[in-house]
């Protein structure tokens, strides 16, 4: 019998006429189902050995991807078919599974590079995964893709091959390797120093020591310590919830810093810290870091000194402990002291030789479904770590700055690979193409510019219960830029060269202006500053070119403008009158007009895999339009765009002033059509903020005003109004 034809065109090129189709929608033979044969006729016709999962060049061609046929008939087959049960009991839903056809495909898994011991030629090699993911036109409710690779025999070591994991506790000398070829293979480049086993007793003198000091529970002499050197410490990442905490104060300080001190008090700190103490124990460190007992949790001054150690906290432990597997601080450590975990995992016999294994294609995905990962403090925390053990709810994985994919489930500890399938985002073609292979690059440290960028996008999404924590909570990061560029941020913005882009950060939801100091009754952060903001905000991708040759240095897309420019960043206290305005204010000299908003709306639709993450109201994005309203029978001019609240829908009629701040190379995809876009010439944009002026409030004799929204608009949109510039103050 042959296997259906879908409706999808199949290739009919020369170059693929003659070659075999790899498409899963090729017609095949299938042989007579043999139940007694415990594989259905699908998976015999396969014919899976271990060989067709090991390391290849490269450059090898993928093999034919496979059709299972739908979800409901793969379930039937599991009574009988060893690798259909397994997918059955391996998928997360069984919704639509009368549309949903099942598929088996080949993607690349670990990537490493060979040497030929005779020639000293390198090869790029590569494992192979197969795929198993649904083929439906509903999006919604259709199972997650999973990953099957072969089983371990348990008395080889079997390198990059599958592992059962043990529910009834922590493999502890599994992440003490973990933790030691780590220390061994990986030159781990971003952080100052790093330190070898034989100093774990610490502490020890360096170039950088802590000012004016750190605190660290010392596991050895059983107490709380001040220290100004860099001992050989771990760190633990948690979130506290709404749970009763351990909190150090002024007046318990003194005990905690008597040995013996933390035994007494074991009892009261919450499980999470309770688990960490002994995991540090277990995995032979003398020293802990945990916020809620080395941060004098009343005291402010104190608070502030050690928010700023953050960076130099997280980057010289030698390893951070993620707690990232419930809701709150007595989630615990799953697994610890024995205990049992949530640990599952589905197996096929498919022959005397291959034993299958089903398993998550990135564990990492569950990390960022987690509360752990929706917290603002947590970003800068997991970035900045050299190295870490992740605790889920039913697993532990390691990742550093060199490898992200250390599981108990799959044996990848091998010093020259580079890359696997958990590092990667794989979009399988479904047809005669390879999968599309992708670098994933989130919420990772980097020093380049556009990962600056990136950051302020992911650690907006998060969450953070006091919004005057805003800054606090990034700062860390900051601190690691400044100590590779120099002093060049100001209120978390990109200052000097980068201004003119920093400046133009968006929406992804309706913003909220964080709260007035208390003390001084003036803003904590002014309104240019995405830090001035609660809620997320995101910056264009700066390779999004529209239609547009793609420029040499992307960051070119932003340039100073004859229409406008951005003097400087002034430091003051308060005005001369005395209103309080930020230590820091913007100042400009440039064009100024009035335009009109409109709901023309020309960009383009995101898809709803690329909808914003924000939660809550979003903005919207309203058309930018002459103040002279058009009459019945013309259309009114697109001049322009902007992402706005909603409230801006009972403002159409009003004039509203913007200014222009820098020229654009061109409109992004979401403010314009990629047609529209293309017809235009680079360049022929500019990129403006609206503003509201605080009534008369003057400063230095300029006007002060506030940003509403920064958009882009064509350049002879300007050429068309009254030249008028002017200088001011943004707050």
């Amino acid at each position: 019998m042959s296997l259906p034809i879908s409706d999808l065109a199949v290739d009919s090129s020369s170059n693929a006429l003659n070659r075999p189709s790899r498409a899963w929608y090729r017609p095949i033979e299938l042989p007579l189902e043999n139940k007694s044969l415990h594989l259905c006729a699908r998976h015999r016709l396969m014919d899976l050995k271990r060989s067709d999962f090991a390391a290849r060049p490269q450059e090898q061609t993928l093999p034919p991807d496979w059709h299972f046929g739908r979800l409901s008939e793969v379930i039937q087959r599991g009574d009988y078919c060893n690798f259909c049960k397994m997918i059955t009991d391996s998928v997360s839903t069984v919704a639509h599974k009368e549309e949903m056809e099942v598929l088996g495909c080949w993607i690349p898994d670990v990537t490493y590079t060979a040497e030929d011991a005779e020639t000293g030629v390198k090869t790029e090699m590569t494992t192979l995964r197969l795929r198993i993911l649904p083929e439906v036109a509903v999006q919604e409710e259709i199972f997650k893709p999973f990953d099957v690779i072969p089983l371990a025999r348990e008395t080889e070591e079997g390198m990059f091959l599958g592992r059962k994991m043990d529910p009834k506790g922590l493999d502890i000398p599994l992440m003490k390797t973990w933790l030691r070829k780590c220390e061994d293979w990986h030159n781990i480049g971003f952080w100052k120093e790093d330190v070898s086993r034989s100093r774990r007793e610490g502490p020890v003198t360096v170039k950088f020591p802590f000012r004016p000091f750190i605190r660290l529970l010392d596991l050895k002499n059983d107490c709380l310590v001040e220290t100004s050197a860099t001992p050989v410490f771990v760190a633990l990442s948690y979130v506290w919830g709404r749970v009763k905490m351990y909190k150090t104060l002024k007046k318990t300080i003194p005990d905690l810093m008597k040995p013996g001190s933390l035994s007494k008090n074991f009892n009261l700190f919450p499980t999470t810290i309770q688990d960490a103490i002994i995991l540090t124990r277990q995995l032979d460190y003398r020293y802990l870091w945990v916020d809620s007992i080395c941060i004098l949790q009343d005291d402010d001054l104190d608070k502030a000194t050690q928010v700023q150690h953050m960076d130099a906290i997280f980057t010289r432990a030698s390893f951070v402990i993620i707690a990232a597997g419930g809701d709150d601080a007595n989630a615990g450590l799953s697994g610890m002291n024995g205990g049992p975990r949530d640990v599952t995992q589905h197996t096929a016999t498919y022959s005397d030789e291959l034993t299958l294994l089903s398993l998550k294609p990135n564990r990492e995905n569950d990390l960022r479904a987690s509360i752990w990962n929706s917290r603002c403090w947590t970003y800068q925390e997991y970035v900045l770590s050299r190295r870490s053990l992740v605790f889920m709810e039913d697993s532990v994985h390691f990742r550093c700055g060199h490898v992200c994919g250390w599981t108990e489930d799959i044996n990848k500890l091998w010093h020259d690979f580079y890359l696997s399938a958990s590092e990667l985002t794989i979009v399988p073609s479904r047809g005669e193409e390879a999968p599309t292979v992708t670098l994933e690059v989130t919420e990772t440290l980097g020093i380049a510019h556009y990962h600056y960028f990136r950051m302020i996008n992911e650690y907006t999404l998060r969450d953070m219960t006091y919004p005057s924590d805003r800054l606090s909570g990034f700062q860390g990061i900051l601190n690691f830029y400044n100590m590779k560029c120099g002093p060049v941020f100001i209120w978390g913005m990109w200052t000097e060269d980068m201004l003119i882009h920093s400046l133009l950060w968006q929406p992804q939801q309706e913003l909220a202006r964080i709260p007035l100091d208390r003390k001084t009754n003036a803003p904590l952060y002014p309104t240019w500053s995405w830090a001035g903001w609660s809620g997320a905000v995101k910056y264009h991708d700066h390779l999004d070119w529209n239609g547009h040759p793609a420029l040499d240095d992307p960051w070119k897309r932003a340039l100073q403008s004859e229409y406008g420019e951005t003097i400087d960043i002034k430091k003051d206290s308060t005005s001369t009158d005395g209103i309080p305005v930020p230590m820091y204010h913007l100042q400009l000299h440039t064009r100024i007009a009035c335009f009109r908003l409109t709901l023309d709306n020309r960009g383009t639709t995101p898809r709803p895999g690329y909808l914003p993450k924000a939660r809550g109201t979003h903005p919207i994005r309203f058309g930018i339009t002459t103040v002279r309203p058009a009459d019945y029978e013309t259309e009114e001019e697109w001049l322009g765009t902007i992402l706005l609240p909603a409230s801006y829908q009972q403002t159409l009629s009003y004039e509203h002033e913007f200014v222009v701040l820098s020229s654009a190379y061109c409109f992004v995809g979401e403010e314009l059509s990629l047609d529209a876009s293309s017809a235009l010439e680079p360049y022929s944009a500019v990129n403006v903020m609206l503003i509201t002026r605080q009534g008369a409030t003057v400063h230095d004799g300029k006007p002060v005003v506030v940003r509403a929204g920064v958009g882009r608009m064509l350049k002879k949109a300007w050429d068309k109004t009254e030249v008028c510039w002017e200088d001011m103050i943004v707050a």
